[in-house]
């Protein structure tokens, strides 16, 4: 069953009218036709809505709903990617898999060992496509939500940011200690931790003095084995950590 994000003001009653850009989508790309059955999330009440469709045309799509679910598909904890910007498509990976995951916010950080840098008229550019790609991740693993990607922040930046979050977890390459770690993150669900900030290094890694910047700030250090990881795997493996031992 297709899903897809509405607003609250499209509901009238009994049934939900969807029009703009989404209408195109499911009319002449899912060629979606009258009587098939959709997933409708208003992501303000957390809602999803079953819904058929009764109208489908080129400027609308009515949709009549059969029923309505209130269960979450969300993870109990807030969790923010701090993520080391790395080269572009490697970041749209992160993204995608990472709202696959469950996080509820990335955040594009400009670290030391940073290959890439944006100029402020690529980030206006570059965040429009984050987010639909985000969008688009959300949707076909049918969150709740749709994650936001943030504008990209300095490292000291982030570290502020993160600050908000009831516990902060930066993976190091050079970290050892596998029990610890298990330790940490066993602790962050007994303390009941509502949000958490993860720290990922861009492809050159974390430089020493950033590593301790997050130590200074609170941050646990933690290792995610004794492999090497890519950028692009790191913030899966801690994101499936946390998915097993949070999810209820």
């Amino acid at each position: 069953m297709d899903q897809f994000f509405i607003d609250a003001s499209c509901i009238k009653g009994d049934r939900i009218t969807i029009t703009g850009p989404e209408v195109n989508h499911m009319t002449n790309v899912l060629r979606l036709r009258r009587g098939e059955k959709v997933q409708l999330v208003e992501q303000t009440s957390g809602l999803t809505y079953i819904c058929s469709i009764d109208v489908a045309d080129a400027e609308s799509v009515v949709c009549i709903i059969d029923d309505v679910q209130s269960e979450s598909r969300e993870l109990p904890v807030k969790i923010t990617l701090y993520q080391g910007l790395p080269k572009s498509d490697k970041f749209e990976f992160v993204i995608q898999k990472a709202v696959e995951m469950g996080a509820c916010r990335i955040v594009p950080v400009a670290m030391k060992r940073s290959v890439v840098k944006l100029s402020a008229e690529r980030t206006d550019k570059k965040l429009a496509r984050w987010n639909a790609i985000a969008a688009s991740a959300a949707t076909q693993s049918k969150r709740g939500m749709v994650p936001e990607v943030s504008a990209p922040m300095t490292y000291d930046e982030a570290v502020q940011d993160a600050a908000g979050c009831d516990a902060i977890l930066l993976p190091y390459e050079l970290e050892t200690g596998m029990e610890e770690t298990r330790r940490i993150l066993t602790s962050l669900k007994e303390s009941q931790a509502g949000s958490i900030g993860i720290f990922i290094g861009p492809e050159g890694g974390f430089d020493v003095s950033e590593v301790e910047r997050a130590a200074e700030a609170g941050a646990h250090i933690i290792t995610l084995g004794n492999r090497i990881l890519r950028t692009e795997t790191a913030p899966v493996a801690i994101l499936a950590w946390l998915t097993y031992i949070f999810e209820e």
